[in-house]
C-alpha cells in the first residue's frame, strides 16, 4: 500500500477500534491526524529540499553536522518544523521499507508522538530531533553494514523509528526520582504502556516487536546516574559483550529480567544503544553552541533555569561517558563530542559563568558556528 493509503487506514482504525487513553479521546487523535495532514505535503516538500542530505552517506561528517544544525535552527526560529508523521513517511520512502504492517506501526507511533507536550526540553521538538537523528543513524548503519547480516531489515528499522517517536510520550517534565525515591523506569514504562495499548488495539506489531520496543525504551533511562546497574549502562555492557570482545572477559552478563533479552539477542543490544545515542545526539554530538542551548532548555524544565559549563561537563561525563559507543555513533558524533567537552572544560576554568539566555544563545543567532566556519574558510 502507498503511504497515504496506510495513513488513511490508520485514521479509520483510530475511529473504529476500541482503546481508552485517560487524557485523550480517540476523536481527538483523529482530529490530530487531520491537523497534521493539512500541512503534510508542505512538510514533505521541505524535507525533500532541506533534509535529503541525511541519506547521503558519502557526505563529510562536518558537512552533515553543519547542515543539521542549520536545519534545527530554522525549525526553532521559523516554527515551520515538520511533523513526526512527515519525518517518518520521509524516512520510510528513502529507506525503502516494504513491510506494510511495520510501516503502519511507525506511522501510528508518529501520530502518538504528535500529542502536544509543552515541556521546556522533553517536548514535541525534542521528539522530532531524536527521530531525525535516528534516521541519520539508521541510514549510516545500513551503509556500514550493507550486504551483511548485520544490516537492519524492515522490522528493525520500523521498531527503531517507532521507539524514537514514543520514547518520551506523555513525559511530565520530572525524572524517575520522586521525593528522593527512585522509581525504576517510571517515565519509560508509562510511555510504552500508552503506546502498546494503541498498537495492540490496532493489531500493530507482534509480541516480539512490542517486547523489543519496551526494552529499547527502558534503556533510555540513565538513572540512577553513575550507577553501573542502570538500564543504559546494562545496554552498553551488552553491546561490549557481543561486539567489543566482552565475551573473552566474562562468563555472562546477568542483566535485569526486564533487559535480559539483550544477553541472547545482539541486534537488540545494538538497537538499544542506538536509541540512547539518538536521544543524546543533539545535546552531545553536534556543536558546543547547540549543547549550551539544549542544556538551558533542560535546566529550565527541571526548575533551575541557569545553565553553566559544569552542567555540560556533568552530562558528557556522567551520562555520555565522554563517548559514543556504537560504530555509527562514533562516525557521526564522536569528534564533535570530544570538542564540546574540551570547550566546556575551558569555559569552566575561566570561571564557570552562566550561558546566555536561550533566546540570545549562539545557536539561535548562528554567531558562534558561523564564526568558526568563516575562520575555516580564511585558513583554507
Amino acid at each position: 500500500m502507498s503511504l497515504p493509503s496506510l495513513l488513511e487506514a490508520i485514521r479509520n482504525d483510530f475511529q473504529s477500534k476500541s482503546f481508552s487513553l485517560q487524557w485523550l479521546s480517540q476523536a481527538q487523535l483523529v482530529d490530530r491526524i487531520d491537523e497534521i495532514s493539512h500541512n503534510l505535503s508542505r512538510d514533505q516538500e521541505n524535507l525533500r529540499t532541506q533534509a535529503g542530505f541525511i541519506f547521503s552517506t558519502a557526505d563529510e561528517v562536518e558537512s552533515h553536522t553543519r547542515r543539521t544544525i542549520d536545519l534545527f535552527r530554522l525549525w526553532a526560529i521559523s516554527g515551520a518544523c515538520p511533523s513526526l508523521l512527515a519525518l517518518i513517511m520521509f524516512s520510510l520512502d528513502h529507506l525503502r521499507v516494504k513491510d506494510d504492517g511495520m510501516k503502519k506501526m511507525a506511522i501510528a507511533a508518529a501520530i502518538l508522538g504528535e500529542i502536544d507536550n509543552n515541556n521546556a526540553y522533553h517536548n514535541n521538538m525534542h521528539f522530532r530531533k531524536v527521530v531525525f537523528q535516528m534516521i541519520r543513524m539508521i541510514a549510516m548503519y545500513n551503509f556500514i553494514y550493507e550486504g551483511t547480516s548485520r544490516a537492519f531489515d524492515d522490522r528493525q528499522i520500523c521498531t527503531l523509528l517507532a521507539s524514537a517517536c514514543i520514547h518520551d510520550l506523555a513525559h511530565d517534565g520530572k525524572g524517575n526520582t520522586i521525593k528522593g525515591v527512585y522509581i525504576p523506569h517510571r517515565l519509560e514504562q508509562n510511555s510504552f504502556d500508552i503506546a502498546a495499548q494503541v498498537f495492540r488495539a490496532l493489531d500493530l506489531g507482534d509480541d516480539q516487536v512490542l517486547n523489543n520496543i519496551r526494552t529499547i525504551l527502558l534503556c533510555t533511562d540513565v538513572t540512577p546516574i553513575n550507577d553501573p546497574a542502570n538500564a543504559i549502562n546494562q545496554a552498553k555492557a551488552a553491546y561490549r559483550f557481543h561486539f567489543l570482545g566482552g565475551k573473552k572477559h566474562m562468563d555472562g552478563l546477568n542483566l535485569d529480567d526486564d533487559l535480559k533479552k539483550m544477553e541472547t539477542c545482539p541486534v537488540l543490544a545494538v538497537m538499544c544503544l542506538m536509541m540512547h545515542e539518538a536521544d543524546i545526539a543533539t545535546s552531545a554530538g553536534l556543536h558546543y553552541s547547540i549543547t549550551k542551548y539544549e542544556t538551558g532548555l533542560l535546566r529550565a524544565e527541571i526548575g533551575d533555569g541557569i545553565a553553566r559549563p559544569e552542567h555540560v561537563i556533568d552530562f558528557l561525563r556522567d551520562i555520555c561517558n565522554r563517548q559514543m559507543l556504537s560504530e555509527v555513533g562514533q562516525r557521526l558524533y564522536a569528534a564533535n563530542l570530544a570538542r564540546i567537552y574540551a570547550l566546556a572544560e575551558e569555559d569552566f576554568k575561566r570561571g564557570n559563568e552562566p550561558f546566555p539566555d536561550i533566546a540570545r544563545s549562539e545557536f539561535m543567532s548562528g554567531s558562534e558556528l558561523f564564526g568558526e566556519m568563516n575562520a575555516s574558510r580564511t585558513i583554507n
